[in-house]
């Protein structure tokens, strides 16, 4: 399919078994350089390509989709080139997707080096793991700054909570707050352009970008856009 030379052009879609999904499109990466940008349809999966028009790298992201269960999973990432912003705009790109069908919940599976980057688009920590809770939540306890002492407060408060509450309900509560804790701090400094030592973090985690998720993070997620002169608003 052509895709046009002009790019910021509003974006289309089309519907294949009942999901809407964006016709092909330019975009830019970190360094202003176009990218094509589509999907490519397998008989089990999808998957979000861009293509450099200055070198003819390839990047992808597969993609799980369950159109019944409103459901998106992203399978894995392959940049073919670092710190260009590529993984980047395939993240971008699945928002878009995810938001335009009116999804309920997008999960990852995600390494220790990967767990900031979903942070930063507003993906949380969704773990039931006590020991990977626990293991994050004593890093937080580590922190010298002052500007995060709120944090690093929350973090005490909920280890000494999750060890000692006799409440099995009480429990779930906590995990599910200190799972919040530990991702709002990832986000706030991938957001910020700080480099996050990762391998302190727990070796893997699931996260989640639910409904929810979309409106909290919709500003950043626009102007995330507008930089990659994708002409579209979440």
């Amino acid at each position: 399919m052509a895709i046009e030379i002009l790019r910021k052009q509003p974006l289309t879609f089309y519907t294949r078994n009942g999901i809407n999904f964006f016709k092909p499109f330019r975009a830019v990466d970190k360094n202003k350089n176009p990218l094509e940008i589509s999907w490519n349809h397998k008989p089990q999966s999808s998957s979000i390509m861009t293509k450099s028009t200055y070198n003819d790298d390839y990047s992808i992201y597969d993609m799980d989709i369950e159109k019944e269960q409103k459901k998106f999973h992203g399978v894995s990432i392959v940049a073919s080139s670092k710190n260009k912003g590529i993984g980047e705009v395939l993240n971008l790109t699945s928002l878009i997707t995810f938001n335009e069908n009116k999804f309920n919940d997008y999960s990852v599976f995600a390494l220790r080096d990967s767990i900031p980057f979903f942070a930063k688009y507003g993906f949380n920590i969704l773990s039931s793991n006590l020991n990977e809770i626990l293991h994050n939540l004593k890093i937080l306890t580590k922190i010298k700054s002052e500007r995060f002492f709120d944090t690093k407060e929350s973090a005490k408060f909920f280890i000494d909570k999750i060890n000692n509450s006799p409440s099995e309900t009480d429990k779930a509560s906590y995990i599910i707050a200190s799972n919040n804790v530990i991702s709002d701090y990832l986000r706030i400094l991938t957001r910020e352009g700080k480099k996050i030592d990762t391998d302190d973090l727990y070796n893997h985690t699931h996260m989640n970008f639910s409904t929810i998720d979309t409106i909290r993070n919709r500003d950043y997620l626009n102007e995330l856009l507008d930089k990659h002169e994708i002409d579209y608003k979440i």
